[in-house]
């Protein structure tokens, strides 16, 4: 069970995986916040500083590359862990964007939640 402080923010622009995702990670103990773009999760953040940031990768208004760009250029964001989700090639976009881990849609519960734990439990850059 995850402890009670750590908060995930979902951000998916498809309404049916925000809910499953979310309902999930709180099962699981965490606090969630959920956004249906890439603006709207920047506004949550601007309220809620979570621990992770689960984004989809292609989405209107603002897609998960402008999302996590503008997370790591902002001091008091860049130390926030971000997973990209996507149902495209994940391998490709492992090797366009080094260093970032991506999950595959749709993806197993189980490899869902050990990399939720990895991101969580990695070291980060502690600013702001």
């Amino acid at each position: 069970m995850a402890p009670a402080t750590e908060t995930v923010l979902v951000v998916d622009d498809e309404q049916g995986i925000l809910e499953a995702l979310a309902d999930l990670l709180r099962e699981e103990g965490y606090r969630v916040l959920t956004a249906s773009h890439g603006k709207e999760a920047l506004e949550r953040m601007a309220e809620v500083k979570p621990d992770l940031v689960l984004t989809d990768w292609m989405m209107p208004v603002l897609d998960g590359p402008a999302l996590i760009e503008r997370i790591q250029k902002d001091p008091e964001l860049r130390h926030v862990a971000v997973l990209g989700m996507s149902a495209v090639d994940t391998n490709g976009l492992r090797r366009q964007h080094p260093g970032m881990e991506f999950l595959q849609k749709p993806f197993d519960i189980r490899a869902l939640m050990k990399q939720v734990r990895k991101a969580l439990d990695a070291p980060r850059v502690r600013e702001g």
